[in-house]
């Protein structure tokens, strides 16, 4: 399923803290199947990830914890 989601486009995030910035996401990556930077996939097993925002009419995006705080 996630093979099917690399299309890349760009999406308006608002991100945690009441930004707005226009990122180049892949689909997985707006719907929150993937780390914001660096594409991990968002699993249960996997768990470390938390929200650092939203795409209106989309979902929540994510960061793996590795790279919470870390440059987009």
């Amino acid at each position: 399923m996630i093979s099917s989601k690399q299309t890349v486009s760009s999406y308006v995030v608002m991100l945690d803290g009441g930004s707005l910035e226009t990122l180049e996401l892949t689909a997985a990556q707006a719907e929150g199947f993937e780390c914001l930077t660096c594409k991990t996939q968002h699993t249960k097993e996997s768990g470390a990830f938390q929200p650092v925002g939203r795409i209106p009419s989309v979902g929540s995006v994510f960061q793996c914890l590795k790279c919470a705080g870390g440059a987009r």
